[in-house]
């Protein structure tokens, strides 16, 4: 069993390991990492997909730096910082213009991995190829050129990469992602169609990913949870081990 600073470190690092896979295949991609701070541009019109991740210990001028470097991009960004590191910032992030966030986000790991849970009926799961995940996303309303974008047939084609989809009832709900990194495997972009949630395909993708994990040899599998999907995870045994807070834009969708 591993003990929880070594949770903490393989959540923190495969967080940043998908921001950095993501940027790697994006063609306005850029990352940045001097000094305690990963930053990171796509491109991509949304502060999702952009800005800087906090998780070492460090001077608040290293966050100073890169919050500048993100902002000669002109993209929409977020910033996310281990809770326990917030108050070395001091006014960095006001000064750029940036709100806390009232909820703290999750960073959650599963470990070690239990056996699954059988899928509910009517849920299959399968691994996508690129052109059904995209087809999938957009049936979920992400806008086409954007769903291409951020999807590229690079990144699905990287080998630390897999693409699941849930169907219900034989009809393509929902994706989930796996990515792994050095220190582990992590679950992404679990997302289910409101006119199928509710009914296990949550959880069928989420456990899709955990597997995934599992077949590439970890024992540690990380995600970070919304509010909507908090319970689901802690019911199948992920616990927070690495919460963020986060800080954006107030103005920024």
């Amino acid at each position: 069993m591993k003990d929880d600073p070594d949770l903490v470190r393989a959540a923190d690092e495969n967080f940043i390991a998908s921001f950095r896979k993501l940027a790697q295949h994006v063609p306005e991609g850029e990352t940045h990492e001097p000094g305690s701070i990963f930053s990171f541009v796509t491109g991509l019109p949304t502060r999702l997909f952009n800005g800087c991740v906090v998780t070492q210990e460090g001077p608040s001028r290293h966050l100073a730096a890169a919050l500048a470097w993100v902002e000669v991009h002109k993209v929409p960004f977020r910033v996310w910082v281990s809770e326990k590191l917030v108050a070395d910032l001091g006014d960095v992030p006001t000064r750029y213009g940036l709100q806390r966030d009232v909820s703290l986000y999750p960073g959650m790991v599963l470990h070690p991995i239990p056996n699954g849970p059988t899928a509910a009926s009517g849920v299959t799961i399968s691994e996508a190829s690129h052109g059904e995940f995209i087809n999938t996303l957009e049936a979920g309303g992400l806008l086409t050129e954007l769903a291409h974008r951020l999807i590229s047939p690079a990144f699905a084609a990287d080998p630390d990469v897999r693409l699941f989809i849930g169907a219900l009832d034989g009809k393509p709900v929902g994706t989930s992602i796996a990515i792994r990194s050095r220190e582990a495997s992590g679950v992404y972009n679990v997302g289910t169609l409101p006119s199928a949630r509710r009914r296990g395909v949550g959880t069928a993708l989420t456990w899709a990913g955990v597997e995934a994990g599992r077949a590439w040899g970890y024992d540690t599998i990380v995600l970070q949870s919304s509010e909507m999907a908090l319970q689901m995870y802690s019911d199948i045994g992920f616990r927070t081990v690495a919460p963020y807070v986060g800080f954006a834009e107030s103005s920024v969708g």
